[in-house]
This record gives C-alpha cells, structure tokens and sequence, in this order.
C-alpha cells in the first residue's frame, strides 16, 4: 500500500512539473530590450486616447511611429475609476495613484516656471491615501541630480510640479516651448472638460516640429477622459535608443501591457533612480518585425478582451444566480413529489462545479474578438464546463461515489496552477480574474483566482485522504497516508500559489498553510491542541516571510509586492501597509449589503461544521456520518476562506468564488447516494458499505 502511494505521488508530481516546465517554456516572455535615454523624455497626454479610435487616416502624425517605435496598452487608474485627466497627471507626479478631483485647479505664474497655491493640501490629502502618494516627487528626485521638469499646458504642470508644488519651467502652449530644457517634459493635449482637445493629432504634428533629436518621446491616452467607464488607453514610445515591437513592464508581467506610473519610473531610471513609493518599474521593449497592422490588431484584442470581461462580469453573476435558483429549486421540488433524488441532480450540481474553471479556460479562444460577444462567452463557457463534465461523468472513477467530485475538483486546481506558472494569462481577462481596469493585479495568483484554485485544492486533498480511511478506523497506516497524501498537495499549492515567479501572492499561503495542518492533524486523528496551534502559526509565519524574503533578495527592478512589503516592514511603514488592507477589506464589506452577507454566511457555516448538534448543524450530520474526514474537509475549506478573508484587502472574494466551486460540488457528492432519500451510500466496487 505504502509503495503504490510513493509511487503514484511520483508519478503525479513528476507529471505536473514536466507539464509545467514545457508550458512555461512554451510561454516564456521573449528577450526584452531595455529603453536608454540619450536625451530629453518627453511625455505627450492625449486623454482617452484608444486603440479602437487610432487609425492611419485619423491620426496621420501618430500612426507613421508604429513603423519605428514601441506600442502597447496602460491602464491609467489613479484611485478610482474612471480616472480623470486632473487626478491622472497628478499620478504621474507621485508615481502611484493620486487623486485632487476632475475640476481643473488654479495655477500661479512665477519666472520662468509656475506654482500651485493649493499644493500642501493636495499633498497632506495624498499622504493619507491608500497608495500614500508623494506627489510632487518625480521633479523632486530630478532636482537632486540637477535636472528640470519643464510643462506644456496646465495639466502638465501638475505632473511637472516638485514636493513644494513648484514648477521650474512653464509654458502656456507649444509655441516658443524649449523641448531640451529639461530632463523631462509634460505635453498637455486636453481641453478643458478633460478630453483631448480637437485637433489634438495636428497639434501633435507641430510639436514633432521642434523635438530634438536625441530626445524619447511616449504618447499615451493619459486618462479615461470624459468617458464614463474605465479603459485601457494606447501607449506609443519613439526614440533613437526604443526598439521597434512591444512594450513589457515588470510591474505587470504582462506583454504590451503597462501601468501610467511605469511611466514615472521610466523618467527615472535615465539618472538611476529607484524609489518603494513609485508603484511602477522602467518599461522595456520585446521587439517584433510584425507588420503595424498586425501590432494594432494585437493592441485592439487587449483592450476588447479585458473590456468585454469586465462588461460580462455583472451579467454573469445574475446567470449564474438564475441557474442556482432553477437547479435547486427544481431539485427540491421533485423531491417533494416523489421523495426521491432527482436523477439529474448530480450532472447539473457537477456542471455547475465546473462553470468557475470554465470562465478562465474560455480565453483560450478568443472570444471577444467579433460577433456577438456576450453570445460566443456564454457558449463557450457552456462548451468548456461540459467538457470538463464529461470528463467527470465518463471515465472509470465514476464508479466510485467521489470520482467525479475530485476529477472537476482536481482539473480546476491544475488550470488555476499551470495558469500562474505560465504567468496568468487566463486570470487576467477572466471576468472573476485579476481584474486591471479597478487596479486589482496584473499577474499572479488574485483572490477571487485564489478562492476557486485553494478550494478546489482543500477539496481533492480531503476526499482522496477520505478514500483511504473509509469506514477503516482501525487502519493506522491508511491514515498516515490520508494525512501525508493531504500535506503534499497543500504544500504544491503553497509553493505554486506563493511562489514570486508564480501566484506572488502574500495573504494566501497563510490560509493554505492553516487548511492543509488542520486538515492533515484531523486526517490522522490528532486532536489540535495549543501546542500544535503555535506550531501552524509558526510555519505560517516562517513559510509566508521566507517567500516574502527570496523575493526580497532579488533586484528590486524584480522583486513583486512581496519583496516590496518586506521593503516596507524595514523603513517602518509595515504597519501603515497592514492598516491601508484592513481599511480596505473594512470599505469593501461595507460597500453593499449584499457584499456583508459573506462574511454572515461564513460565520453561520462555521458554527454549523464546529456545533453539529446545533440548530444548524444538525441537518449536515447525517452527511458528515455518511462520508468520513468530510466534515473535517468542508471545516478545512471554511478556515482556508476565513483566514484570506481577513489577510487580503479584497477578501470577501475569497469565500464568494470558493463557494462556486464549494457548494455545487458537496451537493454532487450527496446527490451520487441515497442520502437524500433516507437511506445509505449506493454499493459500488470502492465503497465497502
């Protein structure tokens, strides 16, 4: 028994390594091309600029950079969305989110340059922000190496003004403008609503007019403008050190892919400048000799893909909730009729445990790219579940009463790792994804990401640890193979979730830390005393700071929010970091009614699994006799949501994603017995009753 355990554990890790290993490879990101600086940055913001609206006829001065320059997406979001053209020049200032509002302040005349009156007030606002923006600090940190940051145009000027709010060189519009005056320099192309302002690609022409030669310059949409939602704006780079292909930033992991303060960081780095309170890192190139048409097309798929998901977000949590209500409330009314189990239950409840996968694996094709897009997203979300339904329903380990549980369970948390280890491109245009346009993360492992992989994960640990103890509780060795086959797949997912070059992620190996000791101490039948309580935090605490701390030692142009906060434990400001995500969490839960029933079903679910003799517990305890280690599974499931519930800024999405996978999947567990009419588990090969 204990060699065909070994045996079959190897096989399955080497399995996935293998996988991901050719997966990773397969999607590496190309060799990149730094960006150098010769001469002059000069930053061009046409507000709400996109893709969709760039054409070679429409903007005859830009379109001929895409034969020589570097071009991808930004997303411009300050702190809220949509982002004003006021509140985005401000961020590029602070190199992080900053936020004054969308009326256009006044602005004082003073020499050569200008300066803001209502400064310090911005500046005290700004240092209390979530982001604790330190506006004013890209002309500040040039200043000190002796260099100017001059402004064309009101709005520029925010971008251009230093801590004290000054400006060193100000000038009205382009006319008579000195482009080489200063190290960097902000070009305003807004009206006064905050649009672009008409004729903005002219004005565009003219300034190209009088750029120096050696000088780089990068045209960005700048903000959402006067539209009414967020978006991805367009980013064009030209210059005699940019190489010709794609943008790629480290901040976002993603290829053609950037954030508005990379652009900050990018002014930087021509002088070696780093600083922890610039969210954004020096953007590269991945150079490309694809025709302009085929980069544009590439640009445009981007920008509808992550639109359309997050247009399709809403709509599928009604869907999904209708299909809920009609499965089960169908289910319960032929059971009242007949008191019997709906032969189709178990089907449907394993449909619906697979939709959550499904929502990632329909971006292996693109779906948004023509047509009726909310049509081709619903059937191919409907195509993957039933695949992977199929899957479930058809194969040899349908025999066994879990088979099909643990194969949705098992292909999800495989989809969500490999996912990760490719770098997410599933989880970043999934509409329960990382979500980039409400400035959620740009790659690894996000919460509601995390909510789907870690349950699916508790799930399959625990029923195949129930598989080898069930109904033996006199078999010493098949426990301490439940408890071992429970500790390696906790910890695979620890190291694929928490992992710098993978999931990155800081609140979740914590929880699956807890999860997989509370589940692996219950499989063998220990009783969790204070002693091994201090023990799990303590292996929480030194797992968690230990990855926290390898990303630390990496370059800080490539460490992850990780190394970041270790950054920030050092200068003090670790408090500030822990009380900026509690406040959020805190923001998020009171933000909707409908958002704080979470946290009320969470508890009410806990007690039901701690007090089976309760009023709530006691219609699950016929299930819990039925199937061993269950309750200690879905009470491992529980303790994995509460603890991310508590360590992540956002997450409440944790246990409302979990449960998606969570919930239909226990019922397809019921559903495949006679529990629900009365009697005991169906006789098959694998379950001795």
């Amino acid at each position: 028994m204990v060699r065909r355990w070994v045996l079959l554990a190897a096989v399955t890790l080497a399995s996935f390594v293998l996988v991901a290993l050719a997966l990773g490879r397969l999607t590496a990101t190309p060799e990149r091309i730094p960006i150098t600086q010769p001469g002059p940055l000069i930053v061009v913001g046409v507000p709400g600029q996109t893709w969709e609206t760039l054409s070679a006829s429409k903007n005859p001065a830009l379109w001929p950079l895409l034969d020589v320059g570097a071009s991808g997406s930004v997303s411009v979001r300050a702190t809220t969305t949509p982002t004003c053209t006021t509140d985005a020049w401000l961020s590029l200032s602070a190199g992080n989110g900053a936020e004054l509002g969308c009326d256009r302040p006044l602005m004082l005349a003073d020499g050569q340059g200008a300066v803001w009156p209502g400064w310090s007030l911005w500046r005290s606002k700004n240092d209390n922000l979530r982001s604790s923006a330190t506006i004013g600090l890209l002309a500040s940190e040039l200043a000190k190496h002796k260099q100017c940051v001059g402004a064309i145009g009101p709005g520029a000027a925010l971008a251009a003004a230093d801590r004290n709010g000054h400006v060193a060189r100000y000038w009205p519009d382009a006319a008579g403008a000195n482009l080489a005056a200063c190290a960097v320099t902000f070009v305003d192309l807004s009206a006064p609503g905050g649009g672009a302002q008409p004729g903005a690609d002219a004005a565009l022409a003219q300034l190209f007019t009088d750029v120096p030669g050696n000088a780089t310059v990068v045209v960005t949409g700048l903000s959402d403008g006067t539209a009414d939602k967020p978006g991805l704006r367009s980013l064009i780079m030209v210059g005699p050190r940019v190489a010709r292909g794609t943008i790629w930033s480290p901040s976002t992991h993603q290829e053609g892919f950037a954030q508005a303060s990379d652009i900050t960081a990018t002014a930087l780095s021509r002088f070696g400048i780093t600083s922890d309170d610039v969210a954004g890192q020096e953007l590269s190139v991945i150079p490309s000799t694809s025709s302009v048409s085929s980069l544009v097309s590439r640009n445009r798929g981007l920008v509808r893909a992550v639109d359309e998901s997050n247009r399709a977000l809403i709509r599928f949590f009604v869907a999904i909730g209708l299909i809920y209500a009609a499965t089960l409330g169908a289910a319960v009314v032929m059971w009242r009729r007949t008191r019997r189990t709906p032969p189709w239950l178990r089907p449907a409840t394993i449909f619906l445990g697979a939709l959550p996968v499904a929502t990632y694996l329909v971006n292996l094709v693109p779906w948004w790219s023509g047509g009726p897009k909310l049509l081709w997203f619903t059937l191919g979300v409907l195509a993957m579940a039933g695949a992977v339904t199929l899957l479930a329903l058809l194969g040899p380990w349908r025999r066994w009463t879990a088979g099909p549980v643990v194969v949705v369970a098992a292909t999800t948390a495989v989809v969500m790792a490999l996912d990760v280890i490719c770098g997410t491109p599933l989880q970043l245009l999934a509409i329960q994804g990382l979500q980039p346009l409400y400035g959620g993360r740009y790659y690894g492992m996000g919460n509601a990401g995390f909510g789907v992989f870690a349950t699916a994960v508790l799930l399959v640990a625990g029923l195949l640890a129930m598989r080898l103890v069930w109904w033996d509780d006199t078999s010493e060795v098949d426990r301490r193979l439940a408890a071992a086959t429970v500790g390696v797949i906790g910890v695979a997912a620890v190291v694929v979730d928490g992992f710098p070059s993978w999931g990155a992620d800081f609140g979740g190996p914590p929880a699956l830390i807890v999860a997989t000791a509370l589940l692996a101490c219950l499989a063998i039948g220990l009783r969790l005393t204070w002693r091994r309580i201090v023990l799990i935090a303590a292996a929480v605490v030194v797992v968690a700071g230990g990855l926290a701390v390898l990303d630390w030692l990496r370059p800080a142009s490539s460490r992850t929010h990780l190394g970041r906060f270790v950054q920030q434990v050092l200068d003090g400001d670790g408090f500030d970091v822990v009380g900026s995500k509690l406040s959020q969490n805190w923001e998020l839960l009171t933000k909707s009614p409908f958002i704080l029933l979470v946290p009320i079903v969470l508890v009410v679910a806990i007690w039901a699994v701690l007090r089976p003799d309760s009023r709530v517990g006691r219609p699950f305890v016929p299930l819990w006799a039925e199937f061993p280690l269950l309750r200690e599974t879905v009470g491992a499931v529980l303790a994995c949501w509460t603890v991310a519930f508590l360590l992540n800024d956002s997450g409440v999405g944790v246990p409302a994603t979990g449960a998606q996978v969570a919930v239909p999947l226990l019922i397809a567990l019921t559903a495949g017995t006679t529990l629900l009419d009365g009697g005991g588990a169906e006789e098959d090969d694998d379950n001795p009753a």
